[in-house]
């Protein structure tokens, strides 16, 4: 995103990386926990500062680390990106970086927990203690069971959500940045739709300038559906030719740095019927109502309360909220749809978190399906909206705007 000069400080990764570890060994500490596993891509990285190779299939399988309450970290690596990491990792002592066999294999699975990850958690001096593990095949949960006869295997999901729930100063300049890459999307995005462009031809000028700029990875299966394809909405882009009166909707973020960004905005090629800028104005003055109320010491129970009323007010329904930085999407959730139980928690400041007010009505002419999404950092008064990505003035009744054609 930008380059490394000697007339200002931009990221200090020296301070973050310290920040990471400080705050996993404090929760190990808070849970009780003598050491943790990971095995998810974005916790390795948060632990240890690894930049994953990014594969479409399992995580689980390719790359571990663990760390004790007072020691570095302990990296395994994919064996084919071994010497890279050895080479480039110098924040790890060399003898911390270690190859790893894919563990999709049995008997691969076998050999790294009894000749790897035991005789490292034997010198840590934990290996009879209380282990949490944040994910895992089950080949590899099952070896571990075996070979820790003694130790307490158990979740340690919480101590690492806990840890990375809070951002340092460095981790919000991260964040900023990624989201400035989202904007450029979206900007890219709006220039390339026109009568007959297919949804996967503005898709393409996305990544394009995602990959231009250094984004690591989409952050989901990105979206563009346009017309009927919002409602229900298709989460891919398709092969559908946009037409005059679409309402066009893009989810579009990604990974840079090890932080991620996730931005949504609806647009409309052409003029908007009524019921589109119903939809619309609905799902904005969610988002502001979103924006009033995310503040610390609010639950997260209050704020899906405010957003949801706000939406009613419009006879309409649909919100969503998830927790977002060195994970794409995570607990704690804000609003869940499709189950209830979800945590209450207080909003904290340094906590970010991706709103999405989100209405799909089928039938309408030219799609019904709405979402605005927006990532917010909470402050110590309040919250910084942190994607700038412009809103659809046409869409709020307001005429020409600058997000999308006429």
């Amino acid at each position: 995103m930008f380059y490394a000069v000697d007339w200002v400080d931009r990221i200090d990764f020296a301070a973050l990386r310290q920040y990471r570890t400080d705050r996993l060994q404090q929760k190990l500490r808070e849970y009780g926990l003598d050491a943790l596993i990971t095995f998810r891509a974005e916790y390795i990285r948060y632990m240890t500062g690894l930049r994953p190779l990014w594969w479409p299939i399992s995580f689980l399988s390719r790359n571990a680390s663990m760390i004790a309450q007072s020691e570095p970290p302990v990296l395994y690596v994919t064996s084919g990106d071994h010497a890279r990491c050895q080479a480039t990792m110098n924040w790890l002592p060399p003898e911390n970086i270690r190859a790893c066999g894919t563990m999709e294999d049995p008997g691969i699975a076998k050999t790294m927990v009894r000749e790897e990850f035991v005789p490292a958690l034997q010198k840590m001096g934990v290996a009879d203690g209380r282990i949490g593990v944040d994910a895992s095949i089950m080949s590899v949960l099952f070896q571990l069971k075996e070979a820790l006869p003694r130790a307490e295997l158990v979740d340690g999901s919480d101590a690492i959500r806990d840890a990375a729930s809070i951002k340092h100063a460095e981790e919000i300049k991260c964040m900023r940045l990624t989201n400035r890459m989202a904007e450029i999307a979206h900007e890219t995005a709006n220039r390339a739709i026109g009568v007959g462009v297919r949804e996967c031809e503005v898709l393409a000028e996305v990544m394009h300038a995602f990959y231009s700029f250094g984004m690591e990875v989409p952050q989901c299966n990105l979206i563009v559906a346009s017309g009927e394809h919002t409602a229900p909405i298709h989460r891919f882009a398709s092969d559908r030719q946009i037409r005059r009166g679409d309402l066009v909707f893009m989810d579009l973020g990604g990974c840079f740095n090890g932080y991620f960004s996730d931005v949504t905005r609806t647009v409309c090629l052409g003029k908007p019927n009524d019921q589109q800028i119903r939809i619309y104005t609905a799902c904005y003055e969610a988002m502001l109502t979103a924006h009033e109320v995310m503040k610390p010491g609010i639950t997260n129970v209050e704020v899906n309360r405010r957003v949801r009323e706000t939406i009613g007010k419009h006879g309409l329904t649909g919100y969503h909220g998830h927790t977002i930085g060195v994970t794409a999407f995570d607990a704690p959730l804000i609003g869940e749809l499709a189950a209830t139980g979800e945590k209450e928690f207080e909003l904290k400041p340094g906590m970010t978190f991706s709103v999405e007010p989100t209405i799909t009505v089928p039938g309408v002419p030219g799609g019904g399906g709405v979402r605005i999404e927006d990532c917010v950092l909470i402050t110590e008064t309040g919250n910084e909206v942190l994607s700038k990505a412009p809103y659809c003035d046409k869409l709020l009744g307001k005429g020409g705007c600058i997000c999308c054609a006429d």
